[in-house]
């Protein structure tokens, strides 16, 4: 860190911006219509973006700050989590897949404002910023079925669209992307709880190498 930018510096707009997209995707998504699956795609992924982006601004114009890295891990979470919630509503994703990737957020981000407060930080690793790829994703991929399944643009193309109606053996594509999106979740964050427990008996400070959580 080597300032402390203001509330409206670009990267903490574009993180905050990920806040503002999340009721909106709920709401497209649940009130569906012939595009609003494909919309809420469009918006999902231009919000994806953003989280590369705003940590990118931060590093090469200094921006860094204990409140951008609070709204871009926070943004994150509120974005996947809502977005799951709304699917599960709809019934494009099982309520036990959107419960246990719900569940992981509050457990990981609970282990992690334990570890601040002893003053221990818990840096990015390898499997959350893995699982954070492959959900988003996989969320993709569910949306872009909903828009086949309600009639949407994607219905009146041959491809991709009847790709991913098909099932293939008991599950469609995007609900495959979804299950391997839950086990990535399970993992990374059975791998963050067996690496941050030893340290967070310890008081003092330190750094959890390895560690797996999104960034």
């Amino acid at each position: 860190m080597t300032g402390m930018p203001s509330l409206w510096a670009a990267p903490n707009l574009l993180s905050f911006s990920r806040i503002v997209a999340a009721p909106i995707l709920y709401a497209l998504v649940v009130a569906g219509g012939r595009y609003g699956f494909l919309v809420a795609a469009i918006i999902f992924i231009a919000a994806s973006i953003t989280d590369t982006l705003d940590g990118e601004i931060a590093r090469r114009r200094h921006l860094v700050s204990p409140l951008g890295i609070y709204l871009d891990t926070t943004s994150d979470k509120i974005l996947v989590a809502v977005l799951v919630i709304a699917l599960a509503v709809m019934h494009l994703a099982p309520g036990w897949m959107a419960a246990v990737i719900v569940a992981r957020e509050f457990l990981v981000t609970g282990l992690r404002s334990y570890a601040a407060a002893l003053g221990i930080v818990i840096p990015a690793g390898g499997w959350g910023k893995a699982k954070t790829l492959i959900t988003i994703v996989a969320l993709l991929l569910v949306l872009l079925e909903g828009d086949a399944r309600a009639g949407g643009w994607l219905s009146s193309q041959s491809a991709p669209g009847s790709w991913l109606l098909s099932p293939l053996g008991p599950f469609t594509i995007s609900a495959w992307a979804l299950l391997i999106a839950v086990v990535w979740t399970v993992g990374s964050g059975a791998e963050y709880i067996r690496e941050a427990i030893p340290l967070l008996t310890r008081p003092g400070t330190g750094v959890v190498s390895g560690a797996a959580d999104d960034p």
